[in-house]
């Protein structure tokens, strides 16, 4: 992960070439050999699969719980009840991970695939499912070829009850549907293109449209960043929502793109071990002539994001300033200004990394020398309450924007080793100047 993501993406290329993957930030390798005929009929399994809808509208919309700045909607895997799955436009595949609800579902695990990522760790295993159907609203895919993930190939979760989610949709509906993502009313639509749709929105001046790149089935788009060491640059990004971050750059990929000389250290975790990253601000960030300030960006050192020439991710801290709507087949997206356009993205200034879990939020990581440290919370405790709120799924995003904003502490309550403490927890800016 890279700034606290946990984006599943897994991008299948042409047969005959090594399949490059990239699982939570982190580049990920299927290796070759037999696994290279699995994959051939992965590919012609998912381009093939039919879709099906249960009235005439031909359009379908749901409403989304944001868990943790993941888009979270109702699936339904053959039939099943309804299971929480991230919408993840960096996603190429859909992924049904172990959890307690998916260990319900009976599935017939076929090919193994062996994956390497970065880091120096053991190499994870997946499976392939074939012959999948995969409902959303009133939309339901048959006959697709999914990636089953165990516990043990997710090093980001230690236990079952740490699963928050149960899998990931991306390109196969992406690729098929016009998709709209309403951040305001946390609603998602599905919709076969329609021409009188696109007149509706080019007609509402408050829509932008803008190109895409579609390669490998993910979109990127070309935009222009302005970090405090230069000048603006341009640099094509993957549009990722399923990265819960503002901004990723892959220096190694971009002359224009150097190190921060202000910055705060992160050691990430890779599919397969530790990940280098460093934190730093940007002047500015434009979207389609929208421009946000002071954007944090995460610099990756190791195991950055560079598959079809991009420079790094867009991530849903960003996102989810605007309303969306992509349409591959035209190879465009609209965008509009949202009510969160004016919320500011702060850098964290607390040195905790929290995650969902069934009892509040699980601290998966304590930076050295900061003000977490201090407070003597430790790896594996459980965050309860935040200023006196009871941390839950739906408003851990929320809460966890305290840990960045300019107060000078934050109230928390935490168990620790089976013991509830209590406390306040000082904020104070993480950031550097660098020695070089």
């Amino acid at each position: 992960m890279m700034m606290g993501t946990m984006s599943y993406r897994l991008a299948t290329m042409r047969p005959g070439r090594q399949i490059a993957c990239v699982f939570a930030g982190a580049a990920i390798l299927l290796l070759g050999g037999c696994q290279l005929a699995e994959m051939a009929r992965f590919t012609y399994a998912n381009n093939t699969a039919a879709h099906h809808w249960a009235d005439e509208a031909r359009t379908t919309t749901v409403r989304f719980e944001m868990v943790d700045d993941h888009i979270v909607v109702p699936v339904s895997v053959n039939s099943s009840k309804p299971l929480n799955f991230v919408v993840d436009s960096g996603a190429a595949a859909t992924v049904i991970l172990e959890s307690q609800d998916t260990k319900l579902l009976a599935l017939t695990l076929g090919a193994e695939l062996p994956v390497s990522g970065v880091g120096a760790g053991p190499d994870p295993t997946a499976y392939i499912v074939a012959d999948t159907a995969i409902a959303v609203g009133s939309v339901r895919l048959e006959g697709l070829s999914v990636i089953y993930l165990p516990l043990e190939s997710v090093p980001f979760f230690d236990t079952v009850d740490e699963v928050y989610f149960d899998g990931v949709i991306g390109a196969s509906f992406f690729e098929r549907f016009v998709v709209e993502i309403d951040y305001d009313q946390q609603l998602i639509s599905f919709s076969e293109p329609a021409p009188e749709r696109y007149r509706a929105v080019q007609d509402d001046s408050g829509w932008v449209e803008l190109p895409l790149q579609i390669e490998s089935g993910l979109p990127y788009l070309e935009t222009e960043i302005s970090v405090y060491s230069g000048h603006p640059v341009t640099v094509k990004l993957l549009i990722d929502t399923g990265y819960r971050g503002p901004v990723s750059l892959t220096p190694d990929t971009h002359d224009g793109i150097s190190k921060p000389v202000e910055y705060f250290s992160m050691l990430s975790q890779g599919l397969s071990g530790d990940v280098a990253t460093m934190v730093g601000m940007s002047r500015s960030l434009s979207v389609g002539g929208f421009k946000l300030n002071n954007i944090p960006v995460s610099y990756s050192i190791t195991g950055g994001e560079s598959d079809n020439g991009s420079n790094g991710l867009l991530g849903n801290e960003v996102l989810s300033h605007f309303n969306l709507m992509f349409d591959y087949a035209n190879k465009r997206i609209f965008v509009s200004r949202n009510q969160n356009f004016n919320e500011p993205v702060n850098a964290d200034r607390s040195g905790l990394l929290l995650r969902p879990n069934k009892s509040g939020a699980v601290v998966k990581s304590v930076a050295s020398g900061s003000a977490a440290e201090a407070s003597g919370l430790r790896l594996g405790d459980t965050v309860s309450s935040i200023d006196d709120q009871v941390v839950t799924r739906s408003n851990l995003g929320g809460l966890k924007r305290l840990l960045a904003s300019d107060r000078e502490t934050v109230s928390l309550c935490w168990l620790s080793r089976g013991q509830e403490q209590c406390g306040k927890l000082e904020l104070a800016s993480r950031f550097k100047q660098s020695e070089q």
